[in-house]
């Protein structure tokens, strides 16, 4: 496995500050010391991990112990597992006053102290089998220049004398390339007396950080108690209470508040881990991952923080950013250019009774209807229009559960790895895998040629408003980790691939692993072409298109305009205001954990930054005046169903309908129209035509619409409309706004539609349907507008009901129709190869049939009656 990381800083202010004073630090195991190893054909005896177990017919190396890149020096066979002892000697306990395990490790380990368990990532079970693989990738980290994992080892568990230290590692695989277990175990020592050994070059010795005692706070307090004061795991999460005192905007909150019910916020169960690979090994003030759950030990879905309700959040402790504010920042500015990102609110931690900084508590990314919006692909849904969506798909790091499902070349001549995030790669089948994988290398493919066409071309796969302003926001801060780690995308069901959201930005605006000699987030040069982290080639052929480069430019200059939410004025101004906001807390931030410090001067330089970064990128940009496909056609939102009623008093989403009409003079070519942003999802397909003063529907359930209405609707649109009102948005192909109208469900809008029986109908469709007075509340499709429809349906059924022949009549090619009774039993296959089919079912007995119907395009459900 060969993964490329980025060296990491250690700051080094532990946990547990030390009880005494120590004087130096030596190491009693360093690497090349002779271990006592075993790779295992069986499960090794329970004491294997105890002082006094008998050895002798184990083989003896030095470590590192295992194989692939050049970092070990007992070079052994593929294997997933290798166990491995050393015993050591402690002269003086009473000089001891710290015991640290570093353990550089591929791909999962556990490791014991005279046979208790003191560390482990990445490895399940007790005790995990010797066959088991590792729960996922973790790559060496000495040999890359970085620090390995530090472990605070209970000083309770050493004993004077002799100890046995003990390490089991396991492999992702048989097939990995590599595999290393090379653990380093230092004391800390009150005397001036040396009797162990000196310690390796990369070692930071800890430093004890002044005690922080938190008593009140401007922003809220979050209160973590594990249960037993365990410590927290990198997985899997364990039980804890959190408690969040929040008593409202410009109020004080302190810590005695907790037993003030009017002042919390939350109160209640969650579990909890560690999470973040990075700064995971490298940073001693953690990143949480947490669930809420309810008393009976169920996920809770809650607000937090008047955040929407979900279970699933994040305690984000800005690792290795001294502003304590770059991710903060950059989400906000997304969330304030209409793309979705992770919401967010500052805090302050105590955990365990321990001051532990300041967070954001924040959203995790994941498919949500009020985070990553779309349709929740499952197991079975393997065909069709199933198939389609909804995915969520990033091109990361290769570490944990996160393992490639496959990887694209870049311009810097390596790859990037491209993960499933939903379905996760444990549940993702062959299916699903391909069609999104396709999905990316057409993308690709479309994006080399140049193809910019709405028919096939790279705008007919992709939302080009979600990429380009992915690019921009990642441009603007100059993120020394966009495209290649930390890059989400997405695809609802029959949606186009959307970029998004944005995600990791600790190392933009001018930030970077300077400790490390990085210096890579600069205001002049674009990081997509940078040599580093470019991502796949994809990124830069899209920039230099000149269709998609010319959309991009207009919509910098859009964004960058005074007053706009990117110009720098506005940057600038949210800077300073979040800085005042936090200028307490950090301090407290900082007293913790040594991060920080000069954080004035350090937010005045990103300033600077801010103007020098916008100016140099509108001077690298057109003025994007006159772009291909910028005119719109004349298509007015005119009708929406967006809380049908059954005739027996029953909410009904599958009588959801839109009509668009052209209110122009002349026939509008449909090709690439589509419905913007998330939650309504319908993409035209190539050309159809809609006559000048005529409409077209779609409807959320096809065969409901015709039993309701009495004709066929053009065609289906995906997921369905909010009952309480939302913002619908047509777009043409490259993302020009055709129509823009936002409904409500509240008065001035016509009440009546809400839920009643009636439907929202547009009195003059040359006004504006944003005004509410433009609109009518109506329970028949009328006449005129019936005889308007125009184009045919995609699926039509004649007659229905029947009794002995069915016309299936199609816009697009029929491929395959099959029948189906209500068991699900196939009654009848025909390939029609044609637009237009009749079928004899004159054989079957009265009631209801299930058809599907493949086109060249999608599947198709239908019912039929049978008379």
């Amino acid at each position: 496995m060969r993964t490329f990381l980025i060296p990491t800083i250690l700051f080094t202010a532990l946990s547990l500050a030390a009880q005494g004073q120590i004087d130096h630090w030596e190491s009693v195991i360093l690497p090349g010391d002779t271990w006592s190893y075993q790779v295992p054909t069986s499960q090794p005896p329970v004491d294997w991990t105890q002082i006094g177990f008998n050895d002798a017919q184990w083989s003896q190396g030095a470590s590192g112990i295992g194989y692939g890149d050049d970092d070990d020096q007992t070079i052994i066979d593929a294997t997933l597992t290798v166990y491995m002892r050393l015993e050591f000697t402690i002269v003086s306990l009473a000089e001891v006053e710290q015991l640290l395990l570093d353990m550089d490790y591929d791909d999962g380990f556990v490791a014991y102290l005279n046979g208790t368990e003191i560390a482990r990532s990445l490895v399940s079970g007790e005790p995990p089998a010797f066959d088991q693989p590792s729960d996922g990738l973790h790559e060496a980290l000495l040999y890359t220049g970085a620090d390995p994992e530090r472990h605070e080892i209970d000083l309770s568990l050493l004993a004077e004398g002799t100890n046995v230290l003990a390490v089991e590692v396991h492999n992702e695989s048989l097939t990995s390339s590599d595999l290393t277990g090379i653990p380093t175990l230092s004391v800390g020592v009150n005397a001036t007396t040396s009797h162990y050994r000196s310690v390796p070059d990369w070692f930071d010795e800890p430093v004890e950080m002044e005690e922080v005692v938190l008593e009140t706070s401007n922003l809220p307090i979050v209160i973590i108690n594990t249960v037993g004061g365990q410590s927290i795991p990198n997985e899997p999460k364990i039980r804890a209470s959190m408690t969040i005192i929040d008593n409202g905007p410009g109020e004080e909150n302190a810590v005695t508040d907790s037993s003030n019910p009017a002042s919390l916020d939350f109160d209640g169960h969650i579990e909890i881990e560690i999470r973040g690979s990075s700064s995971n090994c490298c940073s001693d003030k953690k990143q949480y991952a947490l669930t809420t759950y309810d008393e009976v030990n169920e996920k809770d879905n809650v607000s937090l923080l008047g955040m929407p309700k979900e279970n699933d959040w994040i305690l984000n402790g800005f690792a290795f950013d001294p502003s304590l504010m770059r991710d903060y920042i950059a989400y906000q500015l997304s969330l304030k250019i209409g793309q979705y990102a992770s919401r967010g609110r500052y805090c302050e931690v105590i955990l365990n009774g321990d001051y532990v900084g300041v967070y954001v508590l924040q959203e995790k990314l994941k498919a949500d209807d009020n985070r990553i919006d779309i349709n929740k692909i499952e197991p079975e849904d393997n065909a069709g229009k199933a198939l389609t969506g909804g995915y969520i798909t990033k091109s990361d790091k290769t570490e944990g559960s996160d393992v490639a499902a496959w990887y694209m070349d870049n311009y810097s001549g390596w790859q990037t790895a491209f993960v499933h995030e939903h379905p996760k790669p444990t549940t993702v089948t062959s299916l699903q895998d391909n069609y999104i994988r396709e999905i990316f290398f057409n993308l690709e493919a479309q994006a080399l040629s140049n193809n910019d066409a709405l028919n096939g071309g790279y705008p007919s796969i992709i939302d080009m408003p979600s990429f380009i302003d992915f690019m921009i926001m990642n441009e603007l801060a100059s993120n020394a980790d966009a495209y290649q780690f930390s890059t989400y995308f997405h695809k609802d069901r029959n949606g186009k691939l959307r970029a998004g959201p944005v995600w990791d930005f600790n190392l933009t605006f001018g930030n970077d692993l300077f400790f490390w000699g990085y210096d890579r987030s600069h205001t002049n040069g674009w990081q997509f072409d940078d040599g580093d982290n470019v991502g796949a080639k994809f990124w830069t052929d899209l920039f230099l298109n000149p269709t998609f480069n010319c959309y991009l430019s207009k919509r910098w200059l859009e964004l960058t305009a005074p007053g706009q939410p990117l110009h720098p004025d506005q940057i600038n101004s949210f800077i300073d205001e979040v800085f005042a906001n936090t200028e307490v807390a950090a301090e407290r931030n900082h007293a913790r954990w040594g991060i920080g410090e000069d954080r004035a001067e350090h937010v005045a330089i990103m300033k600077q930054w801010v103007i020098d970064r916008v100016s140099w990128i509108t001077s690298q940009l057109g003025n994007g005046q006159t772009c291909v496909g910028e005119s719109v056609p004349n298509l007015v939102i005119t009708s929406i169903n967006y809380h049908p009623m059954t005739a027996d008093g029953k909410d009904e989403k599958d009588l959801e309908f839109i009509e668009i009409t052209n209110t122009g003079s002349t026939t509008v070519d449909l090709t690439g129209v589509y419905f913007g942003g998330t939650g309504l999802v319908y993409q035209f397909p190539p050309n159809i035509a809609l006559a000048a003063g005529h409409s077209v529907f779609l409807a959320n359930e096809a065969d409901a619409f015709r039993e309701a209405y009495g004709f066929n609707p053009y065609d289906e649109f995906s997921r369905s409309l909010n009952n309480g009102g939302q913002t619908i948005t047509l777009l043409n192909g490259y993302g020009m706004v055709i129509d823009e109208m936002t409904y409500s469900d509240e008065a001035p809008w016509p009440t009546e539609a809400d839920g009643d029986g009636y439907f929202l109908s547009i009195i003059d469709p040359n006004a504006d349907n944003n005004d509410p007075s433009n609109w009518k509340a109506e329970n028949v499709i009328s006449g005129t507008l019936l005889a308007s429809q125009s184009p045919e349906p995609v699926i039509s059924l004649f007659p229905n009901p029947t009794s002995g022949h069915l016309q299936i009549a199609s816009a697009r090619q029929l491929v395959t129709v099959q029948m189906y009774d209500v068991h699900g039993r196939l009654l009848q296959t025909i390939h029609p190869a044609e637009a237009s089919v009749v079928m004899d079912i004159s054989h079957l007995e009265k009631g209801i049939y299930l058809l599907q119907i493949q086109t060249n395009t999608q599947v198709y459900r239908r019912k039929v009656v049978v008379e």
